[in-house]
């Protein structure tokens, strides 16, 4: 009989039938045990070796993890007999080989929760039997699996190395080690001088740069070596490169172009869930300018049997969008849980905080974040909303210096820094902000904050017109409803109802329930009864006599209480604006604050060189 059912287990482990070979060799387990007559330790040994192979395969984890401690047992008491038998099972089949038995106990004990003994079972390994898919193994243990904040730069570093050698095109583990720190250059040379040299492969050290630009804090700069890339080789329009060029593009807050990369990228490859929601955050940006393609997004990922994290973040930033924020919290802690280093939901769960005024939970979210993604400028952003919202204005302050100092010559970093000088009570403090909205409109003339704050500087020193020129320019290239919005808000402060109704309605365009715009027609209509005869319909306002004042629509105020600029990053965000609790206590924010923090910020900056030499 034990013959018989050792030649079947065998059989069905040979045709794949792992769910049946289970019961038959634990069958046969329990007759080897009860018949220590026929019982040998090359015939346990093979029973065990089916039996664990196949309740790994099954994904019974916990079970397996068990079994392999009695593997690993028997293995060493056959070395110690020098039995012949061992070489004719692992010539019979590889997987049985102690290297890769080790690697499977240690997936096990990975994936139950035991990152401590994952590690040691693979340490057991000598460091010259060690394939790269163990390497691999290794350094994300040490990189990843021991909590948020203590990874072990040292212990993953040689075996993130050890890969590239072996294999020089393992995208991923560059990547890993351009995060971690290793100087592009020397990435570089180790790709270059690996075990197998990848020929005609010029392109690979364009993506080394871009990618160690990107780590750096540098995002424009790698968006531009990923655009060379882009325009100039054969890998134009493909998927990995758009999306690498679309995430430089959305690190440094160019959502439209971001925008345009995602979308591209789902359209060709619809079931590229990480595209989808980086396509969600960069839409949400813009509240009700793309509501419908949004919706669209929202019932892709629903018709999904099955969640990965990206799945479970897509219905997060759903919530968040919809301003359902204690039920998008949910979605973002169900994602954290299956991945604690997703950076989307560390940087949603932050604003999400914020959103429900819980300050203090806002700020360890956003330091959470920092300790994975140091070189995105939304987790600086979101403890600077959280310390600000908090009235912990050293900290803010703080944090305002230290963003500049790693985004030197970013003109998200500029403009937010310049915003908080242009809060300032103190008249002096106030005038020393034009110099920083300078310098980040010179970075880039079209960032939308950095043009906001230069109007709000212009209007400010006297001088409306240019103020509203200014953002009529921006708003023909940029038609969002916030810009809309704040354009109409300096065209009724000047007295011209007509035009300002014209963006007032624009921005209802944009978004039809935006309460700040409605609330600008109300008071419009409050201050000016002329503004009674007039009714609105598709094609803008028209005068009850028939007469229509203009041929285009109308638009709603961005421009909002300074506060609410200063929580939401200079208006970047106008969803968070509107929804921040540091926007609502705005007369707080700026009767306690202390003008002379703000001023030591500025005293301090002065000597700082932005041209990033």
């Amino acid at each position: 009989m034990e013959n018989a059912l050792f030649a079947n287990v065998k059989k069905l482990y040979d045709h794949k039938l792992y769910e049946c070979v289970i019961p038959v060799a634990k069958l046969l387990r329990t007759v080897l045990r009860n018949d220590r007559n026929v019982a040998t330790l090359e015939l346990e040994y093979q029973v065990q070796l089916y039996l664990v192979n196949s309740l790994f395969k099954e994904r019974h984890l916990r079970c397996a993890s068990r079994h392999f401690e009695d593997i690993f047992h028997q293995r060493r008491l056959m070395l110690r007999h020098k039995n012949a038998c061992l070489v004719a099972i692992e010539s019979a089949y590889p997987e049985f080989a102690d290297v890769e038995l080790r690697r499977r106990a240690a997936e096990c004990y990975r994936e139950i929760g035991n990152p401590g003994l994952a590690v040691a079972t693979l340490l057991q390994v000598p460091v010259k039997s060690r394939t790269p898919r163990i390497n691999l193994m290794l350094a994300r243990m040490h990189h990843h699996s021991f909590g948020l904040g203590h990874t072990k730069k040292t212990e993953s570093l040689p075996s993130y190395k050890e890969v590239v050698r072996e294999c020089p095109m393992a995208l991923p583990v560059i990547q890993d080690l351009l995060e971690l720190g290793v100087d592009g250059n020397e990435v570089n040379s180790l790709v270059m001088h690996a075990a197998t040299v990848p020929g005609n492969f010029d392109w690979l050290s364009t993506w080394i740069k871009a990618l160690a630009q990107m780590f750096d804090c540098k995002h424009q700069d790698a968006a531009r070596t990923f655009q060379r890339l882009q325009d100039s080789t054969l890998l134009r329009c493909n998927e990995e490169l758009m999306m690498a060029l679309g995430r430089c593009l959305y690190y440094d807050g160019n959502y439209s172009q971001a925008e345009q990369l995602f979308s591209a990228t789902v359209s060709a490859s619809p079931d590229n869930i990480e595209a989808i929601g980086l396509l969600a955050v960069v839409r949400g940006q813009h509240a009700g300018d793309s509501g419908q393609d949004t919706d669209r997004l929202y019932a892709q990922v629903t018709s999904e049997p099955k969640y990965s994290p990206c799945h479970w973040f897509v219905h997060a930033q759903a919530m968040y969008d919809a301003g359902r924020f204690e039920r998008g919290l949910t979605f973002v802690e169900q994602c954290l849980q299956a991945e604690p280093r997703h950076q989307e939901a560390l940087i949603l769960r932050g604003r999400l905080l914020i959103a429900l005024e819980r300050h203090k939970e806002a700020v360890e979210a956003f330091r959470t974040g920092q300790t994975v993604a140091p070189y995105r400028f939304e987790v600086y952003r979101g403890l600077f909303q959280s310390y600000l919202a908090a009235k912990r204005f050293k900290e803010a302050h703080a944090m305002c210096n230290w963003t500049l100092r790693v985004f030197q010559n970013s003109p998200r970093g500029l403009a937010m820094f310049g915003r908080t000088l242009f809060l300032s009570p103190d008249p002096m403090i106030r005038k020393t902000a034009r110099k920083f909205a300078e310098k980040s409109l010179k970075v880039d003339p079209n960032y939308t904050p950095a043009v906001t704050l230069m109007a709000d500087i212009c209007q400010f020193e006297g001088a409306p017109k240019t103020s509203i020129k200014l953002l009529e320019d921006h708003v023909s290239l940029f038609p969002q409803a916030n810009l809309f919005t704040n354009l109409a808000d300096m065209l009724r402060s000047q007295k011209e109802p007509i035009r300002a109704l014209e963006y007032y309605y624009k921005a209802l365009g944009k978004n039809p329930r935006c309460e700040r715009t409605l609330r600008g027609i109300s008071l419009l209509k409050s201050c000016n009864s002329f503004i009674e005869t007039l009714v609105l319909d598709d094609s803008g306002p028209i005068k009850v006599d028939g007469q229509q004042s203009t041929n285009g629509p109308i638009a709603t105020p961005c421009r909002t209480p300074n506060l609410e600029w200063l929580a939401a990053d200079c208006g970047e965000n106008y969803r968070e604006t509107s929804s921040s609790p540091a926007a609502r206590s705005g007369q707080d924010v700026e009767g306690e604050a202390d003008g002379s923090v703000w001023h030591d910020v500025d005293a301090e900056m002065v000597g700082m060189n932005y041209d990033g030499h």
